[in-house]
């Protein structure tokens, strides 16, 4: 099986960590740049597997590289930007660079190695995954709900930590509420299961992936902007 490509740009100090996570394996091949311009270089010839950037890269910013690749250099490898957690205006940077996932700085093991694996392992890649752990009603019947609490949450779907699944392709009507206060209303579809005994993803609980189905665009912003704001790094 051919290694999996990884570029990371930054420092030597903001490298160090993810560094010793890729290195702990052969499964991957790491290319390391300092500034912008070799980031976009290697992104545009070799179209990794994953990037993580620093938005501090020198030169062009992680952000500006990451907006440039999604517009045509690789736009289908996964970037990762590192940032301050306390700095708003980098946050708005990474929301208007359609970047995958953020990492808060200092980096930490843990946080890499989630946030790397489930964008490296996952077949579907279309909307950024983050861990948020919120209330969730949801069931067949809007009548009939029961509450758990979501493991991570995007703008395409929601993973529920739940012991009782039901079925791939069951349709359920899911509500919940983001610390803003803004509820959530929407039909979703059971994509896949993480059971008990089977466990398709070790680093999820056993629980159920859904799908949204028809949420408007209020909703999706609303997401959008909750997951690239600074009150999620507190909530989480």
């Amino acid at each position: 099986m051919p290694k999996k490509q990884i570029l990371l740009g930054g420092d030597a100090d903001s490298l160090s960590l993810p560094m010793n996570f890729f290195s702990n394996t052969d499964k991957f091949s790491v290319t390391t740049v300092h500034n912008g311009d070799e980031a976009l270089k290697f992104l545009a010839e070799k179209k990794p597997d994953l990037a993580i950037l620093d938005i501090d890269l020198t030169g062009k910013g992680g952000d500006e590289c990451c907006q440039k690749a999604k517009e045509g250099l690789s736009p289908a490898t996964p970037i990762v930007l590192a940032v301050r957690m306390q700095n708003r205006a980098e946050l708005s940077r990474c929301l208007n660079a359609r970047c995958d996932a953020l990492l808060v700085k200092p980096l930490m093991y843990e946080q890499v190695a989630g946030v790397s694996t489930r964008l490296l392992f996952k077949n579907n890649h279309s909307a950024s995954r983050f861990d948020v752990h919120l209330p969730i009603h949801f069931g067949v019947q809007p009548q009939r709900q029961v509450q758990e609490n979501s493991a991570d949450l995007s703008t395409g779907g929601i993973f529920i930590a739940a012991h009782n699944i039901v079925p791939v392709g069951t349709l359920l009507n899911v509500e919940f509420s983001l610390p803003n206060g803004t509820t959530i209303k929407c039909s979703a579809r059971v994509a896949w299961l993480n059971g008990p005994m089977t466990r398709r993803d070790q680093l999820l609980p056993p629980g159920m992936g859904l799908e949204f189905l028809n949420m408007d665009d209020q909703g999706v912003n609303a997401i959008r902007n909750f997951l690239f704001s600074e009150e999620r790094f507190h909530q989480s």
